[in-house]
């Protein structure tokens, strides 16, 4: 009776407190135990999904999926059903596709928006723990930098890299290659400045290159010879 009567005290105090002043107070609980979850994402501008990585989103639930369109482009959010494993950046637009379309194996979600502020919600289930790349298949996208990683049930592996949301690897390609040009044009350029004015100091005196030596100011000229028809 005393363990029915402490265990009835528990119950009444936790309705007491446990929603006091209309806030319900959280119980902790794990992740893993999660029916529902939710992912909101955006495709923003400079091809970029914000948030570009989520973690500890509930395994073995219902997920819902809210995308919104945040730019002025089309893009879809697509799960790739490969567990673990990073899309090769050398993919092109048909690998991807087949990535995010084919069935083998098939994706966990695939969305689309093509107007800005469009907003679309589904659901899926999520797997067991693990972790997925999600991309944007609209050509060129990808390799733009358009992707991310999504974990159930876990922490994402420390060593992934998530993109940015600024241009993607070839626009840094172009732009260290810019650099390196430019400093070379400018080597080419004071090199040519340099060494002009270094030929300048070190030129070959008139009389060395075969030409007579000009007279020096005040020398009086050499006398007239018969041939000299001045008057």
């Amino acid at each position: 009776m005393r363990a029915v009567a402490v265990l009835f005290a528990v119950v009444l105090v936790g309705t007491a407190f446990g929603d006091l002043g209309g806030v319900r107070l959280a119980v902790a609980h794990s992740v893993e135990n999660d029916t529902t979850g939710t992912v909101d994402v955006t495709a923003s501008n400079g091809f970029a999904f914000t948030p570009n990585s989520f973690q500890q989103v509930p395994a073995n639930a219902t997920i819902t999926v809210v995308f919104t369109d945040g730019s002025d482009e089309a893009h879809t959010f697509s799960i790739i059903g490969k567990q673990g494993w990073v899309i090769p950046t050398s993919y092109d637009p048909a690998q991807i596709d087949t990535l995010a379309y084919g069935t083998s194996p098939p994706a966990l979600y695939n969305a689309n928006v093509t107007t800005t502020g469009q907003q679309v919600t589904g659901t899926f289930t999520s797997p067991g723990p693990g972790w997925y790349e999600f991309v944007c298949t609209e050509p060129g996208h990808f390799t733009a930098g358009m992707y991310g990683f999504i974990a159930f049930g876990m922490n994402l592996p420390g060593n992934l890299t998530v993109s940015s949301g600024v241009p993607g690897p070839g626009a840094v390609l172009y732009v260290i290659i810019g650099g390196i040009v430019s400093l070379v044009v400018i080597a080419l350029v004071l090199g040519f400045v340099v060494g002009r004015r270094k030929g300048a100091q070190h030129e070959m005196p008139p009389e060395r290159l075969g030409y007579p030596e000009p007279a020096a100011p005040g020398t009086p000229l050499p006398p007239a010879s018969d041939e000299d028809h001045r008057s």
